[in-house]
């Protein structure tokens, strides 16, 4: 049975789908109709009380402010970069922090989603996976990271992005709740082609599971053979490239997607060269995918260095000579340690208590 999301010893509504508040209602008395009434309040119209909630009869309110919360995480940091990319630490009720961060450009705005207080991963080029893996968000943290940047930003959210703090397939039935939430047209109505979940490469049944969903995928991948990729992401040793690129193909063919995105991180003299491009091409060949090229996000104590741009633009021409699309991705919000890879609470969250 799924676990209540509970703040303190009341149930917090957030990260409940429809289905789920209509059952959680009637334990508590309350009717299907209550639960029809209620479900706008939080996700369409983003309530902060019960009180507002003017059509629920009054007796209805009061089993909600008795029982139940809509409580949210509250912002300890906001930072803004020189590009306009945000990013947001915010505090949640057992004193953990998070990042999410806000990056707008001319046709659309994106919200970038954490997952998980840390990582387990270890990536060695990653800032996040630098800090301890504490714990799986729940349902109602993950999506009230979307509702934090709606209530600063009203309408003009346009894509969400499941590439910040943590693995999302590590925590997938709270992921699952929260793909129900932002793609449900009584909630959030986000289209699936709008919304991707990116992955290290988990591929025992959850990237099968997220199929249903329809939503874009997202792999890092990171090199072009198992040895650097071993090097550089221990999940590899577990998830060798082989089986990784199969779920991708079982992925496109269960989604109904398009295409799928591997993410490709230059580290200079690592997995840059001619030859990796060379290899990137002979393993994605078979696979209607593009590639996202991403210059490397210094961080404090990192061993890595990127590659410049003039070897990324060759390696992206490479790929592009043998029928591979790939970009070079721009980088944004580097200035406030918010770009990819840079996401991580330890400095911030002692800054936030100075």
């Amino acid at each position: 049975m799924r676990k209540i999301e509970r703040s303190a010893s009341r149930v917090n509504l957030l990260g409940l789908t429809f289905d789920q508040l209509k059952s959680e209602f009637s334990q508590a008395g309350l009717t299907p109709l209550d639960a029809k009434r209620v479900f706008p309040w939080i996700h369409m119209k983003l309530a902060k009380s019960f009180d507002v909630m003017t059509d629920a009869p009054l007796r209805v309110r009061k089993i909600l402010k008795e029982n139940y919360s809509i409580d949210r995480p509250e912002c300890a940091v906001l930072q803004k970069s020189s590009d306009g990319t945000q990013k947001a630490l915010l505090k949640l009720e057992d004193e953990n922090f998070i990042e999410t961060v806000l990056i707008p450009e001319e046709k659309r705005t994106t919200v970038c989603v954490s997952s998980q207080i840390g990582c387990a991963m270890g990536c060695k080029f990653c800032r996040t996976g630098t800090q301890k893996f504490t714990r799986n968000l729940t349902a109602a943290e993950i999506i009230s990271q979307v509702f934090f940047w709606k209530d600063l930003f009203p309408k003009t959210i346009t894509n969400i992005v499941f590439m910040g703090m943590g693995e999302p397939l590590l925590n997938f039935e709270n992921l699952s709740n929260a793909l129900t939430l932002l793609l449900s047209e009584k909630a959030h109505n986000f289209s699936r082609h709008k919304i991707t979940v990116s992955t290290s490469g988990i591929v025992e049944n959850a990237i099968a599971d997220l199929a249903k969903f329809g939503v874009k995928l997202a792999i890092s991948l990171h090199a072009s053979d198992d040895e650097k990729r071993s090097s550089i992401m221990p999940v590899n040793r577990k998830y060798p490239m082989e089986n990784v690129l199969r779920a991708a193909k079982e992925y496109l063919q269960n989604s109904n997607t398009s295409h799928i995105t591997f993410e490709y991180l230059l580290l200079r003299g690592a997995n840059d060269s001619d030859e990796d491009a060379i290899q990137l091409v002979k393993l994605l060949r078979s696979i209607k995918c593009r590639v996202n090229l991403i210059l490397f996000n210094n961080w404090p104590g990192s061993s890595f260095s990127g590659s410049d741009r003039n070897k990324a633009n060759n390696f992206s021409r490479l790929l592009l000579s043998r029928g591979i699309r790939a970009v070079v991705r721009k980088s944004r919000g580097e200035d406030i340690l918010a770009a990819c890879g840079q996401l991580s609470t330890e400095q911030n969250r002692f800054n936030s208590r100075a």
